[in-house]
């Protein structure tokens, strides 16, 4: 399976979030909380059981770094199990 892939990169003076499927491009004046909000979404995306990754870019377009989030087990638990004492 691929990668569901969401990007932080420049926009002018603005930040975009983008490239998940069916994500529209979210703008944002800063970049942390563009940052945050990819990664939001990339969790949401893994609760959901898929993979994704976030690609962060500077504002020369380089990419500084990446964070993967795999997709969570459907099949357990959210919860430990009662011990019934």
């Amino acid at each position: 399976m691929i990668d569901a892939l969401v990007k932080v990169r420049p926009m002018g003076a603005a930040w975009v979030v983008d490239g998940a499927e069916r994500l529209e491009p979210l703008l944002f004046l800063s970049g942390a909380k563009a940052e945050a909000q990819a990664h939001a979404i990339a969790k949401s995306i893994a609760k959901g059981g898929g993979d994704a990754r976030v690609a962060i870019h500077d504002r020369a377009e380089q990419l500084v770094g990446t964070v993967r989030y795999f997709a969570e087990d459907a099949a357990a638990p959210s919860e430990a199990p009662a011990l019934g004492i």
